[in-house]
């Protein structure tokens, strides 16, 4: 996912992506890949999409970041 940095959370939205259509992950599959409750799993994942709408809103409001961004990755 571009924007996502850290490859933990890059792991965390593939994984509920890939989750979504069965109706999220079960708990047994979410413990032993991220050591984390499903609930702490849900919340980690909404804490990632927010974090990543609040760049994407910050980037439409001040293009420049965005160019910055580009030339420092």
């Amino acid at each position: 996912m571009p924007g996502i940095a850290d490859r933990y959370e890059h792991d965390i939205v593939t994984f509920m992506r890939s989750w979504a259509p069965y109706g999220g992950p079960p708990a047994d599959e979410v413990l032993p890949e991220f050591g984390l409750t499903r609930e702490q799993l849900v919340a980690r994942y909404h804490q990632i999409l927010d974090a990543e709408a609040l760049r994407r809103a910050e980037e439409l409001r001040q293009p420049w970041l965005r160019i910055r961004r580009a030339r420092t990755q």
